[in-house]
């Protein structure tokens, strides 16, 4: 065979063989995402975990020029959606705007997740609630209602958006660090439970700024402490909890943006760039700071370091205020 035969049947075998490794290496994948996302909402529409939740969802919109749908799946304290989520495809493309009641309802009663079932992409945002208490209810500071609840206890009585969710676990810090004994009552959503206040049902609350702004303002409700180291901005007539007699006392809602647990590390990146750029954005940061929170945007690192002491934190708190869903 002479030398352009034995040159023809190289190029031929090496040809052949980069065919045969991109068979084997199958098609390129596709940049993610391919397709609509699905933001899980686990509260009814216009309690903090919505408009947090819509906020966030455009801006992994416009980052991605993917539609970002959101869906709102109550109940539970949250837990129905949690589950939800921890049970859906592992792809990146459900994920659900939750709150730090995702590391408490499996420390305080039975749940149909564990906290191992999802993994965080971020830590959206943070803030501290308000105390606010039912217009004619006869007190004017944290003191007076520990003196109050002291001088009958169980009679006053507290609502929540249910076991586990902020609300929840403000009031429950507020009994363990004061000594006291006040009825817990929980509902499905902050709408309802705003109601049941305002109409006098319910004695107080810890709420978000968000909700409480609109009811302090025409005097449905007198807003007592807040529950942050320092006084919050927009709110600096309301003293803090802490300097009201409890010192020791500091408590900020926060919201992560979490996935099923097995989601790969190169999506979880994709969509941590996405919510990390989007809450840092100005109109973002802006629209964050008039609900009273601020904007936080962690990395994925971050976020589980976040996750597991926030877990540490609360599972002492259960364990020393022998603390259970009701």
């Amino acid at each position: 065979m002479g030398p352009v035969g034995r040159r023809f049947i190289i190029r031929a075998l090496a040809a052949t063989v980069a065919l045969s490794g991109t068979w084997l290496a199958g098609p390129a994948r596709a940049e993610f995402p391919e397709r609509n996302l699905v933001m899980v909402i686990p509260f009814p529409p216009g309690g903090p975990n919505d408009v947090i939740g819509r906020i966030t969802a455009q801006k992994m919109n416009d980052a991605f020029g993917k539609p970002v749908v959101v869906e709102n799946k109550p109940g539970a304290g949250g837990s129905i959606a949690l589950d939800y989520v921890a049970r859906s495809a592992p792809d990146g493309y459900t994920g659900i705007l939750s709150s730090m009641g995702y590391v408490v309802n499996p420390l305080i009663g039975k749940t149909p997740y564990k906290v191992e079932d999802l993994r965080p992409v971020s830590i959206v945002t943070a803030g501290p609630s308000v105390l606010v208490v039912r217009k004619d209810l006869d007190v004017k500071s944290v003191g007076d209602i520990i003196a109050l609840a002291k001088q009958k206890p169980g009679a006053l009585s507290y609502a929540s958006s249910g076991n586990g969710t902020p609300l929840h676990l403000a009031a429950e810090l507020f009994k363990y660090q004061a000594g006291l004994d006040i009825l817990h009552v929980p509902y499905k959503g902050t709408g309802e439970l705003m109601v049941d206040l305002a109409a006098g049902r319910v004695d107080m609350s810890f709420v978000s700024p968000l909700i409480a702004a609109a009811f302090v303002k025409d005097g449905r409700l007198k807003a007592i402490a807040t529950t942050g180291k320092a006084r919050m901005k927009g709110w600096e007539s309301v003293p803090t909890v802490a300097e009201s007699g409890l010192p020791d006392y500091e408590i900020e809602a926060w919201y992560p943006v979490l996935v099923p647990a097995a989601t790969p590390d190169a999506t979880v990146a994709a969509l941590n760039k996405a919510v990390v750029a989007g809450v840092k954005m100005p109109d973002a940061t802006e629209k964050l700071e008039g609900l009273g929170l601020r904007a936080v945007g962690t990395s994925v690192p971050e976020s589980e370091a976040y996750v597991k002491a926030e877990t540490e934190k609360w599972a002492k708190l259960v364990k020393d205020a022998n603390l259970r869903a009701d």
